[in-house]
């Protein structure tokens, strides 16, 4: 008897203790809320967060994300530039309302207007690629040039069953203790990297299993590339606060049919890998068949290019193509 009541014990201790940690966590990770700054627009409400001081760079981000996600591009205020970021409609403090990809452009560009900023450098990562090309094309008098970075342009191919069925899926789709599995996850990255690691990029590339192997032993051996995976799933969670924004995302993109980009005639950096298992090589090559005036950077790690291999080559040339650019 005495043996029962001591496990229950530890049981109820081990639930109160999982609680408190819990509580913990999202208080500390619903700290992104009172980030950036909310500018009334004619279509309601949006979320943004500007920094820096010079020409402006307009980072969209991917899905889920938020203006937290401008972490990707921070660096470059160090090089003279200012960075715009703003939450899609259900993400952060930007209310939900179900905008098409031209409705949010028209909202950035009002925007622009109330924070004075004439022209920016559209930039589309990932889900916010179709809002840099829908911006680009229909605003073309205020696109200094045009960044694409796995950014989807055309049709999106649904997700496969397995990816589907994976835990990662079930934590981004499910809406049931989502926070909850938001928080598991940040812990279970954080004391078990490398199998976490392992079993992302088995969904979002195109690697084979030596591939992966080296990939996950790239990342995982190496701080910087550890810290910028952290923070990305940081920018991810929790889900309360981003799950409107996602389901919109992933309506849009599945209803993409063809992105116009006639009138894109700035130069353009493209930035892909043709291991990308999310936003497929198809992508590139819509943008290499339609565009005027590009640049292609092919990139070896799939959706998670960034940390791979071309991690500091995909950054200089970031640099060097900003740098082309004649601002004034």
């Amino acid at each position: 008897m005495q043996i029962i009541i001591f496990v229950l014990l530890v049981i109820v201790v081990f639930i109160i203790l999982l609680i408190i940690g819990f509580k913990r966590w999202k208080k500390f990770a619903i700290r992104v809320m009172d980030d950036g700054e909310v500018m009334e627009t004619a279509m309601g409400k949006i979320h943004y967060k500007l920094t820096g001081e010079g020409p402006v760079l307009f980072f969209m981000h991917g899905g889920p994300g938020g203006i937290d996600q401008g972490f990707f591009l921070d660096y470059l205020i160090q090089e003279g530039y200012s960075l715009l970021v703003v939450s899609r409609p259900g993400y952060l403090r930007t209310p939900f309302v179900p905008l098409s990809y031209e409705e949010q452009v028209d909202q950035y560009a009002e925007l622009l207007d109330k924070l004075a900023i004439d022209k920016v450098v559209a930039m589309g990562y990932s889900a916010g690629g179709p809002l840099a090309l829908n911006f680009a094309n229909k605003y073309p008098e205020r696109t200094h040039d045009l960044v694409m970075e796995a950014g989807v342009s055309t049709v999106y191919e649904n997700p496969s069953e397995e990816v589907m069925d994976s835990f990662w899926a079930k934590l981004f789709l499910s809406n049931k203790i989502q926070d909850f599995l938001s928080w598991i996850t940040v812990i279970f990255i954080k004391i078990a990297f490398k199998m976490a690691f392992k079993s992302i990029i088995g969904m979002e590339t195109l690697l084979d299993k030596e591939g992966i192997k080296k990939f996950t032993d790239l990342v995982s051996i190496d701080k910087e590339r550890r810290m910028w995976l952290i923070k990305l799933i940081d920018t991810t969670v929790p889900m309360s606060l981003r799950k409107l924004g996602l389901n919109h995302d992933v309506e849009l993109l599945t209803s993409i049919e063809k992105i116009p980009v006639d009138n894109i005639n700035v130069k353009s950096l493209l930035v892909y890998s043709k291991e990308d298992n999310d936003v497929k090589w198809l992508n590139a090559e819509y943008l290499e068949t339609n565009l005027k005036d590009f640049e292609l950077l092919v990139t070896h790690g799939g959706h998670f290019m960034w940390i791979g291999e071309d991690m500091d080559k995909i950054k200089s040339k970031r640099i060097e193509f900003l740098k082309s650019i004649k601002f004034y």
